[in-house]
């Protein structure tokens, strides 16, 4: 660093020393916070918990990931472990945990108040794909999650999905037992049975083949993005395939699904799909976590290019890990080319603060400074996605 440059860090370090900077990320002492974008490394464990009191009517499926407040991105990028539920209920009622339409647990019995029940996952259980299901009307006071990040260091991410062909015929075996009422998740089903993606498509017609399993007679609906996309049809006992006249003909988003109605064993869904708008998206970006274990003081600035020699691509942010080795506190900047970009406060108390950067920047122009002696532990780094042709 020149003479000019280490002066102009001085002055600045000196108007901020009694300033915490606002850009402190999430504490991790067991609680995961959901508020920021930080997700838990993959050895480490955490936990989220979240206050619901909400009751689920009979046959309801709700999203764990809703419950506890995820945004899509933070619970497609966590594995859970186990679930800890709260409920209550009046009757006898019977819980289930899902995972893309299918039980992943044995049904959980809610008989009484404040009954609590510790459900272990399959490894590798997504939480975008969990659902809760009950089978008569349930308290769910609490729910709680012990999750960790489901992508592994080092592994780039996985590849879209690719998108059907216009005018396609899709079939899905379905074979879900709905008992009162249920939804079919038709969106999920063709990702998971198919590995393709309906979003960008328009559907042109469903055919729905079912069953009745008791009663005289159930009722099927279709719904684009949440929306009705259809008249109710009726399903009988003589009618084996239940033909559903879309009108509505926006392309699938968020969602495409069938909302049921009575007892009926739901074995096929044929989707005869319209035009395919295809759709570009920039891959995922992942924090690239590095253990550093190196000390910088104001005489020993770590470039961050040597860590990473070869990568050519533009950081976004920055989250370390620091302890200061000489005083209660210390701060650590953010250089670019001998400019200030920003800065961070950290003291002995274990946390995370985040760099944001207002621009992406190279890597071979950023360095990280301090006045007094500091320790880096490790640092997870967040590139901007590529720019798409």
């Amino acid at each position: 660093m020149t003479k000019a440059s280490a002066l102009f860090v001085l002055v600045f370090f000196a108007a901020l020393i009694t300033q915490v900077n606002a850009q402190v990320g999430p504490h991790y002492h067991g609680d995961y916070d959901h508020g920021q974008s930080n997700y838990p490394s993959p050895s480490q464990t955490q936990i989220i918990t979240q206050a619901v009191n909400q009751y689920m009517q009979a046959g309801e499926i709700r999203p764990v990931a809703e419950m506890l407040r995820l945004s899509m991105s933070e619970s497609r990028n966590l594995a859970v472990n186990a679930l800890t539920l709260t409920a209550s209920s009046r009757w006898s009622a019977q819980l289930e945990v899902l995972s893309r339409g299918r039980p992943v647990s044995q049904p959980q019995l809610i008989q009484g108040r404040q009954v609590q029940v510790a459900i272990p996952l399959p490894p590798g259980t997504n939480m975008e794909d969990l659902e809760l299901r009950v089978q008569s009307e349930v308290l769910i006071d609490s729910v709680s999650a012990q999750v960790q990040s489901s992508y592994s260091q080092g592994q780039p991410p996985l590849p879209s999905r690719m998108q059907p062909m216009s005018g396609q015929m899709i079939r899905l075996d379905v074979r879900q037992d709905i008992r009162y009422s249920g939804v079919i998740d038709l969106k999920r089903l063709v990702e998971e049975q198919l590995a393709l993606t309906l979003e960008g498509a328009q559907i042109e017609r469903i055919a729905v083949q079912g069953m009745l399993t008791r009663g005289m007679g159930a009722s099927v609906q279709l719904l684009i993005n949440n929306q009705i996309a259809g008249p109710v049809k009726s399903i009988t006992v003589s009618q084996g395939i239940t033909p559903i006249l879309v009108t509505n003909f926006q392309e699938v988003a968020s969602s495409l699904s069938l909302q049921v109605q009575g007892d009926v064993m739901i074995s096929q869904v044929h989707i005869r799909l319209g035009q395919v708008r295809q759709i570009q998206r920039p891959q995922p970006s992942y924090p690239q976590r590095i253990q550093v274990s190196q000390q910088i003081s104001a005489t020993r600035p770590l470039a961050l290019s040597t860590l990473l020699p070869y990568e050519s691509r533009l950081v976004s942010s920055l989250s370390i890990e620091a302890r200061p080795l000489q005083s209660a506190q210390a701060e650590i900047a953010l250089i670019a080319m001998g400019q200030l970009l920003t800065s961070t406060i950290i003291t002995q108390v274990p946390m995370r603060p985040v760099l944001q950067l207002m621009r992406p920047a190279s890597l071979r122009d950023l360095s990280l400074q301090s006045l007094s002696p500091v320790m880096i532990d490790s640092l997870e780094i967040t590139f901007s996605a590529p720019s798409m042709w």
